[in-house]
């Protein structure tokens, strides 16, 4: 995550207050800006084709998800920055109370690398989507005898692009945009994987702790508790501020995803077998993958925050009744406790939550169109 998002010139990591350092490496997103009148222009032309409009349509949806997606970053920087904080002092925090403690946050973070790597497919669309251009040219050269000029979006410049010049300054300016596209997806998304990762280490803490309250006495059984409750409340706290920070982040991955598969699905049933099909289909799989990952992460986080009340069902709680007034403290909050994680925590995207049930209505959706 470090190393994606300092490609934009981001440094949210580090103890520097200056968190936007290197302006001048986010120049592929002002590409996007730079672009996007031209593949606008693309689709008011061809209104009337309706393959050639969606085709247009999508690249169109793409380019102001990756702009919206970059402003968010920038919007929201600080929060994100506070966040990072806040996580590694509560890392640092649990991690030094015990190596079973330690094992849990090494087990989150492993499994949050390898979730990331599910996010290599979106640097394969984008290489796709930069040889497919002479792919086509090639073939229709191969099969006609010439080849019309392609370019990784679907543009119309004011300039004649059939000049060779013209091309090759088009298709490096539109290669150098579509990276745009990509970094500020792969950061955002990356980094929603890791907060969620550790908060999920967090509640597993804290379930581990809950279970192992009992002490030598009923003092020191209740101090327990209270720094048990005190850990489940703060990640309720920082599930609240992720929440917070990606609900309009979800919200418009989710929307946009929605209509970029409906002009894909159609687009890969005109061309299931011809060159083209490859591309839309590898596409088909990045946005797939993206809804997967979020929603991924929103069910492991419900998950994980309900379950403190099985852990805590699963404590010593009984050996606590009949021991006085401070028996009664104990079991009265254990069992408000218990009724705070029954709802667990949900990741939102304003109106709906992400969790598999909704990925599962995405995917059949987007096979109905296929």
């Amino acid at each position: 995550q470090k190393s994606t998002i300092a490609l934009l010139g981001f440094d949210l990591f580090s103890e520097n207050r200056e968190m936007w350092k290197r302006p001048y490496r986010a120049m592929n997103v002002f590409g996007i800006a730079a672009i996007f009148p031209f593949i606008l222009a693309a689709v008011l032309h061809n209104w009337m084709n309706v393959m050639l409009l969606a085709d247009a349509m999508v690249a169109l949806l793409i380019t102001i998800l990756g702009l919206f997606k970059f402003s968010m970053i920038l919007y929201l920087r600080r929060d994100f920055k506070r966040l990072i904080d806040k996580f590694r002092l509560l890392m640092s925090n649990e991690a030094e109370q015990g190596e079973e403690y330690a094992e849990i946050l090494n087990a989150a973070n492993k499994q949050d690398q390898r979730m990331c790597t599910l996010f290599r497919t979106c640097f394969l669309a984008w290489a796709l989507n930069s040889v497919l251009p002479f792919v086509r040219m090639g073939l229709s050269y191969w099969l006609a005898g010439h080849a019309e000029p392609e370019l990784p979006f679907p543009c119309l410049f004011p300039w004649n692009i059939y000049i060779i010049r013209n091309y090759v300054l088009s298709f490096i300016f539109s290669t150098f945009a579509s990276t745009g596209v990509v970094l500020p997806a792969v950061s955002l998304d990356t980094i929603f994987c890791s907060f969620t990762s550790n908060l999920c280490a967090f509640f597993k803490i804290a379930q581990y702790k809950v279970v192992r309250f009992k002490g030598g006495s009923l003092k020191e059984s209740q101090a327990t508790l209270n720094k048990v409750f005190a850990l489940y409340q703060t990640s309720l706290d920082m599930c609240n501020d992720l929440n917070q920070c990606y609900q309009p982040i979800i919200c418009a991955q989710f929307f946009i995803s929605s209509l970029q598969l409906c002009m894909l699905g159609y687009l890969f049933s005109i061309t299931f077998a011809q060159t083209e099909g490859v591309y839309y289909a590898s596409f088909i799989a990045t946005i797939i993958i993206q809804a997967y990952i979020y929603c991924y992460c929103g069910e492991n986080l419900k998950t994980e925050s309900a379950s403190f009340e099985w852990a805590i069902y699963d404590s010593p709680w009984h050996e606590s009744l009949g021991a006085g007034g401070a028996s009664t403290s104990i079991c009265r909050s254990l069992l408000i406790s218990m009724m705070r994680a029954h709802r667990g925590f949900r990741i939102t995207g304003y109106f709906f939550e992400a969790n598999m049930e909704a990925f599962s209505s995405i995917v059949r959706t987007a096979m109905s169109y296929i």
